[in-house]
């Protein structure tokens, strides 16, 4: 059954972040209380999702930026909490599709913890190209850590887009 892609409810909030406090996500992640997430649910820059196969849940997902004047959307989050079944790779597939095709973006872009070379390798493999590194910017347990930050163009993905980014 294919992975679908739908706009998360508060009905879901207990899911969401008891998953991105999980054991296994917790270092890989941020994480948001449920005031936090009932806010982006009404704010028109953030469009929050939820991961389903056949009906249950395994993951979610945060687009912020949604109002920036440069079309440039930011991945600020995404957990799989099944993982290991591809659902990882199929979430990107939905998202960089979503962002691309129904918000005609011209840029997804998100960053990483350093430390997280799985996620790295998934986010490459999909065609996202590493442009740099924030150092020593997010927090954990009273440690720094630096963030290596990964973008995608349009033009990368949607090659009818690839004459948009040539320069005069």
């Amino acid at each position: 059954m294919p992975l679908t892609l739908q706009v998360l409810t508060e009905a879901d909030l207990d899911y969401i972040t008891q998953s991105e406090n999980h054991p296994d996500n917790r270092r890989f992640v941020g994480q948001w209380t449920h005031e936090q997430y009932r806010q982006a649910l009404t704010n028109a820059d953030y469009r929050c999702f939820l991961f389903s196969v056949d009906g249950l849940p395994v993951g979610h997902c945060i687009l912020a930026n949604l109002q920036d004047p440069d079309d440039a959307i930011q991945l600020k989050r995404i957990v799989v909490t099944t993982k290991g079944k591809g659902y990882g790779r199929a979430s990107l597939t939905e998202i960089i599709r979503y962002v691309f095709e129904t918000l005609a973006a011209n840029r997804l872009w998100l960053d990483v913890r350093s430390f997280n070379s799985r996620a790295e390798t998934l986010y490459r493999s999909v065609g996202f190209v590493y442009e740099g590194t924030q150092r020593k910017a997010s927090k954990i347990d009273d440690v720094y850590y630096d963030l290596n930050l990964y973008g995608m163009l349009r033009s990368e993905t949607m090659p009818e887009h690839q004459e948009e980014n040539l320069e005069m």
